[in-house]
């Protein structure tokens, strides 16, 4: 199978609905949604914290998945450790746009999407504690498409007394069976890319900091992965 080039949206840690800064998350959404346009991109992914809190009102989640739904290309969120209102039980996911899905099994998933020949795979942040590894259940390449992880956690050495929740280890980052690594929870654009494994970054945050970023990710068969970090303005 011929893979065919491929440009991806990677954002996480929105915070849509934040108490500290309700009014900077919208615009930082607001641009993520200007921005796939403006790139042209196949598809958008968002590694966790799409929400703030399990008080998010359902009007405004009902607003960013249809304005996510408009985009008329895929939309991939996995639930981080502040998405409490996307997994707490009443969240029915077979109601969202076309096109637009959100990872809800525990323990991990890969969702096919073979109108752009893109697979991916995510384990949503039910248990943020030093217990949870999100990428501890990852599942082998099983498809010719393009594989793309998705974890929301925080990159730490492999130190058994390291007692960080939610913890990647460079082991993990450099076995992975991936083509690209789509990490959130650290609210700054960093490359993390561990020895030959495949590239890794987080996209850093859209609003709720001095300088918010996302990450515009081309995967093509001859040149490879490239990701290009843009910076928001204010």
């Amino acid at each position: 199978m011929t893979r065919k080039p491929l440009k991806l949206l990677h954002t996480s840690d929105l915070h849509l609905g934040s108490d500290i800064y309700p009014a900077d998350a919208l615009v930082g959404f607001r641009q993520v949604i200007a921005l796939s346009i403006e790139h042209s991109v196949d598809g958008v992914i968002v590694a966790g914290d799409l929400f703030d809190n399990r008080g998010v009102s359902p009007e405004l989640v009902a607003d960013v998945f249809r304005q996510f739904g408009e985009l008329n290309r895929p939309v991939v969120v996995l639930p981080g450790n502040h998405d409490t209102f996307l997994m707490n039980g009443s969240f029915d996911r077979t109601s969202l746009p076309d096109g637009v899905d959100v990872m809800l099994v525990r323990g991990g998933e890969s969702i096919d999407i073979e109108q752009i020949g893109l697979s991916v795979w995510g384990d949503p942040v039910y248990d943020h504690s030093p217990a949870f590894r999100p990428m501890g259940a990852l599942e082998p390449r099983s498809t010719g498409n393009w594989y793309v992880g998705i974890a929301h956690g925080l990159v730490t050495d492999s130190d058994p007394y390291n007692e960080y929740s939610s913890k990647i280890t460079p082991d993990e980052l450099e076995q992975a069976d991936c083509d690209y690594l789509a990490l959130g929870h650290v609210h700054v654009f960093r490359e993390v890319t561990s020895g030959r494994g495949a590239p890794a970054y987080y996209s850093g945050a859209p609003s709720g900091g001095r300088s918010p970023t996302l990450a515009i990710v081309s995967l093509d068969p001859v040149e490879g992965v490239s990701v290009e970090q843009i910076r928001l303005e204010r």
